[in-house]
């Protein structure tokens, strides 16, 4: 499906200014808005963003050439652009269009794009399990409606506009999932999307840096509810202790016209979980929708956390109109996103759980607690990275994730990072033996893993932050399990 098309009119009204120079001859058709030169056409209306290490406005001369006729530039670039690429410009006579900063242009564009669109918006966000719920969502979706849905991890100020960017005059809804690290991240995010369902999976201890505490975090993950549509649905986990926090924004706003709950601990006033049990590497359990109607489903991953985003998923899906039917349908054939909890069967008896995506406090400790019952009795080894973005009590909370390990009872923890050790100083104060932990590099670890006697099975759970990479020890492992299996 083709984006709804921009005409020079279209893109004056969604930026509050006219191109420059003006436009001569047939008025340029925008089949598409694009930021990456590499990909696009010259039907294309090119926003050149800036960041640390590029700088859009580079590639616009290739692209005059190319025959690219309209530019979102800043308003720097032309006061200051060389005489060449003017020279350029006075020969291809593109439009252009200059703002203060193009990524709120592009935001602007894309604003435009979401409120002209006959479509409406489902957001998601959450200190953890915002993706899965947006991948359940986009699933249940997809078979009661034309959806668009972000892809990849498209969240941020860029990457949102580029998704609302694609709406069509086909598509009924869009899933898309917003992502911040500081206060008036996500309400930007709201105005641009402007969510007729707003879905809060949780909120912990993430992106501290920015947000100071926990209280801050709920504060401005609630900020989603600013600039919902009118008779908009806010969805809440009635689990959450800052739940409070969340529910006192979205009552402030009047465009919102219910509020409804999901989660174990609220009986009636939300939808909960029932008879949950493991089988064959996958959640069975029952949603019950009220006290009169259930759902029974089995869902592709063994972890206990995957609950709540499902009954997050199923009560935003309940609001938009969808069916129990299709609920069904698009949970179970949900599979998690690579580096979220996938678990894979390996050689030397080895059960791999990767979980390296991303990591914070409250998510190392649900990773942990789901390797720790999926491995029983049997072996299990945590291997951890770094977690990031948690201000001044880093240390302290790398040590209490050392502590849960150890409490938990997970047979070994292998930790990699400059802030490591205060893990294995965590576990070892709460008892794990020294001879069961290891400080070192993925290198070290990867063997340890890989080389150990394969007496008896084993379930080793992988996680840390995504600067960490920590998948690179999977690939260690891989390595040298293929280097044992081939007797080199």
């Amino acid at each position: 499906m083709e984006p709804i098309k921009f005409t020079i009119s279209d893109v004056q009204t969604a930026l509050g200014i006219p191109s420059s120079p003006a436009v001569e001859g047939e008025n340029p058709l925008f089949h598409t808005v694009e930021t990456d030169s590499r990909t696009m056409d010259t039907k294309g209306l090119f926003v050149a963003l800036e960041g640390e290490n590029f700088d859009g406005h580079s590639f616009i001369p290739a692209l005059l050439e190319k025959g690219v006729k309209g530019f979102v530039v800043s308003k720097t670039f032309v006061s200051s652009m060389p005489s060449d690429t003017a020279a350029l410009i006075e020969k291809h006579k593109p439009a252009i269009f200059a703002m203060e900063n193009t990524v709120k242009a592009l935001g602007k564009l894309a604003r435009y794009q979401r409120m002209r669109s006959s479509a409406k918006v489902v957001a998601v966000t959450g200190s953890n399990g915002k993706t899965s719920t947006r991948k359940m969502l986009a699933g249940i979706f997809s078979r009661a409606f034309t959806t668009l849905c972000t892809r990849g991890n498209l969240n941020n100020e860029i990457g949102l506009p580029l998704t609302l960017l694609q709406l069509s005059d086909e598509h009924d809804w869009a899933v898309v999932e917003m992502g911040m690290n500081h206060f008036g991240e996500i309400e930007r995010l709201s105005n641009i999307a402007v969510p007729d369902i707003a879905l809060i999976t949780n909120t912990s201890g993430a992106h501290l840096e920015g947000l100071k505490d926990v209280e801050g975090v709920a504060g401005a993950k609630a900020e989603i509810f600013r600039h919902m549509n009118r008779n908009g649905t806010a969805v809440l986990p009635a689990f959450d202790p800052r739940v409070d926090i969340l529910e006192k924004e979205a009552r402030g706003n009047p465009a919102i016209g219910k509020i409804v709950y999901f989660g174990k601990e609220r009986g009636q006033d939300g939808i909960i979980a029932e008879s949950e049990r493991i089988e064959k590497d996958g959640l069975v359990f029952t949603i019950r929708l009220s006290p009169e109607d259930t759902l029974d489903v089995r869902l592709n991953s063994p972890a206990p956390f995957m609950v709540n985003n499902a009954l997050a998923a199923c009560t935003a899906s309940l609001a938009a109109g969808i069916d129990t039917g299709d609920i069904k349908a698009g949970l179970e054939a949900f599979t998690p996103v690579n580096g979220r909890m996938n678990v894979t069967r390996m050689e030397g008896g080895i059960t791999l759980i990767d979980d390296t995506y991303n990591a914070n406090p409250a998510s190392m400790k649900a990773a942990i607690e789901t390797l720790k019952t999926l491995a029983g009795r049997g072996e299990s080894i945590a291997v951890l990275g770094d977690m990031f973005e948690l201000g001044d009590k880093s240390a302290s909370f790398h040590e209490e994730i050392g502590r849960l390990a150890a409490e938990t009872g997970v047979s070994k923890l292998y930790c990699h990072g400059d802030l490591a050790c205060q893990m294995i100083k965590g576990a070892e104060d709460s008892g794990l033996s020294r001879k069961n932990t290891l400080l070192g590099s993925k290198e070290n670890i990867g063997k340890a893993i890989a080389l150990r006697v394969p007496e008896n099975p084993v379930w080793v759970l992988v996680k840390g932050s995504r600067s960490m990479k920590m998948e690179e020890v999977i690939d260690i492992i891989k390595t040298f399990l293929a280097k044992e299996g081939s007797g080199n």
